[in-house]
């Protein structure tokens, strides 16, 4: 019946690779392995192709995001994970041990790159950059694993899948977000702001999601303008907050928008 419906497909010894049935990937790899040398090698270099563009694919939406690992970063990562890969199955293949996992070497990509990955975050006072750089890091890390490992299937849909959550779910996080506090001050630039926005968020339940800072000129004098992103919390909360961070810190100018 399988073999009807699905020609392509065909039932594997117990045991075999593929759990009983080979998937569209094992009939790729073995199409150009029965051709012999020759097949193996383009197979090698298929494998690599896919791992370069997919993995080009992610590095480009990071590219045109303005993100600091960009584009040659990611095809480098996802190229170098397929080039591993392929050499964890087959560049041992001559020493003839039949107890030999060919993965091993390949699964010391994981921790390797994820040192790298760590790299890209970046932690300045509250506000944390570079999470999901460094998760397209390790994630075209997966995908070079699974190109090198044959499964072109896989690493299609899945490098289509976090496309989908860096470009079309932006706009979800800022529908998510709209209902967030966000309170912008204007204050002298030696102003300890931070440390006492905190203790008063705290003091009232608020949670600073994130702060960024911008130096500027008025009237020929320095100031700090600051944006805290709040979490969504309730009026009454944030109201108070509000009244006691400007009877506190007595801003040049505080603004505050939030659709309830």
């Amino acid at each position: 019946m399988i073999n009807i419906l699905f020609p392509f497909l065909t039932v594997a010894e117990p045991g075999a690779i593929g759990g009983g049935i080979f998937t569209i990937d094992q009939w790729i790899v073995d199409y150009f392995n029965n051709l012999g040398m020759w097949g193996n090698f383009l197979l090698m270099v298929i494998s690599l192709l896919v791992g370069f563009i997919l993995s080009g694919i992610i590095g480009f939406e990071r590219e045109y995001h303005g993100h600091p690992a960009g584009l040659r970063t990611h095809i480098l990562i996802g190229s170098g994970s397929t080039l591993i890969t392929l050499i964890s199955i087959y560049g041992f293949s001559s020493f003839g041990d039949a107890g030999r996992d060919p993965m091993r070497l390949a699964a010391q990509i994981v921790p390797g790159i994820g040192f790298l990955g760590a790299g890209t975050i970046i932690q300045t006072g509250t506000d944390i950059k570079g999470l999901t750089t460094a998760t397209t890091i390790w994630f075209v890390m997966a995908v070079g694993l699974a190109s090198g490992a044959g499964r072109y299937l896989l690493a299609l849909i899945t490098t289509l899948l976090a496309l989908v959550v860096l470009v079309s779910f932006r706009k979800v996080e800022k529908f998510a977000n709209r209902r967030a506090p966000k309170i912008t001050l204007v204050v002298p630039s030696d102003a300890p702001i931070l440390r006492d926005a905190h203790m008063i968020a705290n003091r009232f339940g608020v949670n600073i999601r994130d702060a960024q800072s911008q130096l500027v000129v008025i009237n020929g004098y320095s100031y700090i303008r600051v944006d805290l992103s709040c979490a969504f919390t309730s009026k009454k909360n944030i109201s108070a907050f509000t009244d006691a961070l400007k009877d506190t810190i007595k801003p040049l100018e505080f603004r505050i928008s939030v659709d309830h």
